[in-house]
């Protein structure tokens, strides 16, 4: 190998650990949108406080929060994910039997 191509990888090429992109890997908070649809579904559940909204954060995904901006943008796409899931059977009855409680499967609804 030349002289030239040897200065070349030791000074101006990548090497294997280095991240050409650091930008690609910023955390970013969450979305305008985000925050209002997470909003709107606290509200459509009835959570109104912050004490009960930041603990059903923690519940959902694992996920503790002191402030709204505190979750990520992947973080509120988990949330307002689970928040739908959690719409959809509040306003079913617990039984305390598994399999009633369980939710319809494609066969249940032939």
């Amino acid at each position: 190998m030349s002289q030239n191509c040897k200065n070349w990888l030791m000074t101006d090429g990548l090497s294997l650990f280095e991240d050409p992109t650091p930008d690609e890997h910023t955390v970013h908070s969450l979305t305008a949108s985000q925050r209002q649809l997470i909003r709107e579904r606290f509200t459509n559940l009835g959570i109104t406080t912050a004490r009960e909204q930041f603990a059903l954060v923690k519940d959902l995904i694992g996920v503790r929060i002191s402030r709204v901006v505190d979750l990520t943008e992947s973080d509120a796409q988990s949330l307002l994910y689970a928040l739908q899931g959690r719409a959809q059977h509040a306003g079913r009855t617990r039984t305390g039997d598994s399999w009633t409680d369980r939710e319809d499967t494609w066969i249940d609804k032939l």
